[in-house]
């Protein structure tokens, strides 16, 4: 039997070439996506950042209960899904947006184990707090180099 006479034997090429063109479509959908992505990456970071401050600076206490270790979590579990994020992006590690975003992260990171270290003592600290609300103002001002750049990057793609 030859391949022109086997089932199918003259659609395959337009198969795979069909196939081919979803793969290439698919990943340009994905690249799109990255400025949406990122920049919904970014205020979420951001937005735990200031959460985070409000608690430094309320003490850790809303009413009269004291935040739990529970309660943390959301700060490291939304650390972890950036870092994710990251790694899967990695492909656009030559954009500023991608740099600046890991150095975000880093200082937010920073951030909420200076914070939840502060949480842990026994007393209350006005340098640290000080220090502590440097460290988000330093989360601030990567969020906002990294919507820069953004915005500069979708100015030239």
């Amino acid at each position: 039997m030859s391949d022109e006479t086997r089932a199918g034997g003259k659609r395959r090429p337009a198969f795979f070439l069909t196939l081919m063109a979803l793969a290439a479509f698919a990943a340009s959908c994905y690249s799109s996506s990255y400025p949406k992505e990122m920049a919904a990456n970014v205020d979420l970071i951001s937005g735990l950042s200031d959460k985070l401050a409000d608690f430094c600076t309320a003490g850790f206490t809303i009413g009269d209960r004291q935040i739990s270790s529970e309660e943390m979590g959301e700060f490291y579990y939304a650390l972890k899904k950036a870092r994710a994020y990251a790694q899967m992006t990695r492909s656009h590690a030559d954009r500023a947006s991608y740099r600046d975003f890991t150095t975000m992260l880093d200082r937010y990171a920073a951030f909420v184990r200076s914070a939840d270290e502060y949480r842990l003592s026994t007393h209350a600290d006005s340098a640290t707090l000080k220090g502590l609300l440097e460290q988000h103002k330093a989360v601030e001002q990567a969020a906002s180099q990294v919507r820069t750049d953004l915005a500069r990057e979708n100015g030239s793609d």
